[in-house]
């Protein structure tokens, strides 16, 4: 299948688009506290934990060395 020029400039600008959105939301994500991110991740986490069926990668020891650390309070 043929693809014209006209649909090559399209998709590149989206993708443009997309990567700048990308980076506005990782900028503004880098700007928050540390203990904010982590309680960001935490929320994150716990909210699909129940959909995502048997878990082989536990997250639960990255958190709580995070407390351990005094970085993350819930």
């Amino acid at each position: 299948m043929a693809v014209s020029e006209r649909d090559r400039d399209y998709m590149r600008r989206l993708g443009e688009l997309k990567a700048r959105a990308h980076a506005d939301a990782l900028a503004a994500h880098l700007a928050l506290p540390l203990a904010e991110r982590l309680a960001k991740s935490v929320a994150l986490m716990n909210r699909f934990l129940s959909t995502t069926g048997p878990r082989h990668d536990d997250p639960s020891p990255f958190y709580d060395r995070a407390r351990r650390l005094g970085l993350y309070r819930p």
